[in-house]
């Protein structure tokens, strides 16, 4: 049944004039009034006529407090505030085109108000009443004699569809008195965000043939301060809240490069259920002074593995611990949320972890129950699995490669829910070099890439181009990790970008690993401190990749070996890469929703959570 919505002022009248016209066939069952504190003999003379004539009707009748005139444009935005308040109270019980609303009581600017609101939050039946000049109302009998003789006229002006997304704000509405009487009006919150989003959409519509290449719609909204702001080169200082309060997205981080030294270490230690098997600590595995922010010396062959040797605090031998395990994936979804990282694509390798107590599929069910548990307790931040397939130097690799992928297989029929851990894809990682490129390995892959299973590569570390082109077209990777040498075959990198093929970089390893140098401990960035000694060095390529039109997304690859979370990642980038701008951090951010191993309704779904926060220094 509909709900009518009125304004009344001196003329007691109105209220059943517009109860009597405005609702056939149908009689409203609720008629809620909204007044200025001035009109008490009218309130009381139409709450009289109501009691006597409808005393079945739900009739509310408000008068907000100190607020005899409306003659300023505060009083006006209180008077708004009120109506929000009261139309949002009938949208809880009513669907708008149930709800009527009537023009012609009070002041001019409350007319003029209702009428907006119906616009705004959408209405069934938006009508005014006229009479002529000088004709008064004074008894019922008056009333009923007008009415009958049509002396009051209805003009109907239709429905409003309204904006759903400003009925998205009920939640905001404080309720209002159940009863008539008075309301109180001290602050205009509800109102200025009505506002806010209609300037805001208002923007958006201005900014409709720039959406295409804006990374999320939501900043077509922004004022133009909020827009120039984003042009303006990433600042690692000033920018450092507003990088961490961005929504995130991890695709490559290495399970067992998480807690490899320090109070995440002894953490993990201290939950060990059999503390006596527990590797010593090694001084070996400690990092170089100026760490992080220092890169490995030694041949370039060589620098990975020393990486690599700083990881092994962490590794298989201390892993194979069921506490261990149970406080690592603990610890590291509490470091995920809190830097604010919606979803990540955490790899691992369950064999490594496996005893002959327990299993690789033990393991990697052990890794999902541990994170799911943490998910559920704290749902902000997702995580989905990469089965990691680990080239070698030397020795039977392929082997070990084999069981993985049939492990990864297995997991990815066992488990489809999406609102758990699941594994998404698979990762050839390990030993790069001209005798392990990826075509080596494409009988290995054939059934990866039959049961729909995403694949990345690392490719192009330390091998040159050639492994990225082996990647790309013999192993049909999705996404590549690194891709350093892409740089060095502009044929390649242009097929990498159209194909939409994702690259992983990883700034603190790339710098710690290959010593990519550009601003670090110089005068353009004299805040930064580096141990790296003087050597000419290659300039990083995220950048020129990204201006290329390349999918490159920002991520950790160890977090506990780099020292470096992921929002530190993104603060180094003006380092190695002067002059990126915060809008350039951004179509990072959304090439990672793009490029994640989700389904495509998935994505829409991630897409939709990612609110992006602008501060302006």
């Amino acid at each position: 049944m509909p709900v009518l919505l009125c304004t009344l002022g001196t003329s007691w009248a109105v209220v059943p004039e517009a109860f009597l016209l405005g609702s056939t066939p149908l009689a409203y069952h609720r008629v809620l009034v909204l007044t200025s504190s001035g009109t008490v003999a009218s309130v009381d003379r139409c709450l009289e006529w109501f009691k006597k004539n409808q005393p079945s009707v739900h009739l509310t009748v408000l008068r907000v407090e100190n607020l005899d005139d409306l003659a300023t444009a505060e009083d006006h935005h209180r008077f708004e505030e009120a109506l929000y308040r009261c139309y949002f109270s009938l949208l809880e019980e009513s669907a708008p085109e149930d709800i009527h609303v009537c023009l012609a009581g009070g002041f001019k600017t409350m007319s003029a108000a209702a009428q907006e609101a119906a616009g705004i939050l959408g209405c069934g039946n938006l009508f005014h009443l006229t009479i002529p000049f000088g004709v008064r109302t004074e008894t019922d009998e008056d009333l009923e004699k007008q009415i009958a003789e049509k002396v009051v006229r209805k003009i109907t002006l239709g429905s409003r569809s309204g904006w759903p997304t400003m009925r998205e704000l009920a939640s905001e509405a404080p309720a209002i008195p159940s009863d008539s009487g008075k309301i109180s009006i001290t602050e205009t919150r509800l109102r200025d965000a009505i506002y806010n989003r209609l300037e805001a959409a208002n923007r958006l519509s201005a900014s409709e043939h720039e959406l295409a290449t804006l990374p999320f719609p939501q900043i077509a909204r922004w004022s133009p301060g909020q827009r120039d702001w984003l042009e303006k080169p990433l600042d690692p200082e000033t920018d450092a809240e507003w990088m961490l309060a961005l929504p995130k997205i991890d695709l490559h981080s290495h399970f067992g490069g998480f807690a490899s030294s320090g109070e995440l270490l002894r953490q993990v230690r201290a939950a060990a259920e059999n503390p006596q098997n527990l590797p010593p600590i090694d001084p070996a595995c400690t990092p170089p002074p100026g760490w992080p922010l220092s890169a490995l010396d030694g041949p370039p062959e060589k620098r990975l593995s020393a990486y690599m040797k700083l990881g092994d605090q962490t590794g298989s031998a201390l892993l194979k611990d069921p506490g261990c395990l149970a406080e690592h994936c603990r610890l590291l979804h509490a470091h995920l949320v809190a830097q604010n990282i919606t979803y990540a694509e955490i790899r691992c390798s369950p064999a490594n972890y496996a005893t002959e107590q327990r299993s690789p599929w033990d393991v990697l069910s052990a890794i999902k129950r541990h994170l799911d548990e943490a998910t559920a307790k704290q749902p902000s931040c997702r995580v989905n699995l990469i089965i990691i397939a680990t080239r070698k130097e030397v020795g039977d690799f392929r082997t070990a490669i084999g069981r993985h992928l049939a492990l990864a297989v297995t997991a990815a029929e066992h488990w489809t829910k999406d609102s758990e851990s699941r594994v998404v894809g698979v990762d050839l990682a390990g030993y790069e070099d001209i005798s392990t490129r990826a075509h080596y390995f494409r009988d290995d892959f054939r059934a990866i890439h039959r049961c729909g299973l995403a694949l990345t590569v690392h490719a192009g570390e330390n091998d040159d181009a050639e492994g990225i082109w082996s990647a790309v077209f013999d192993l049909n990777a999705r996404r590549l990790g690194h891709a350093l040498s892409l740089r060095d075959s502009p044929d390649l990198l242009r097929s990498v970008v159209d194909r939409r093929i994702g690259i992983e970089m990883c700034p603190y390893a790339n710098f710690q690993i290959k010593g990519f140098w550009r601003g670090l401990g110089s005068d353009e960035n004299p805040g930064v401190v580096s141990s790296h000694p003087t050597r000419a060095l290659p300039t990083y390529p995220l950048l020129s990749y990204l201006e290329a039109g390349a999918a490159v997304t920002v991520n950790t690859d160890n977090i506990g070996i780099s020292g470096a979370s992921l929002t530190d990642n993104f603060l180094l980038l003006p380092s190695l890469c002067p002059k990126i701008t915060r809008l350039q951090i951004l179509h990072l951010l959304r090439n990672a929703v793009d490029q994640c191993f989700l389904s495509s309704r998935e994505k829409v779904e991630l897409l939709a959570k990612l609110h992006i926060p602008h501060f302006i220094s």
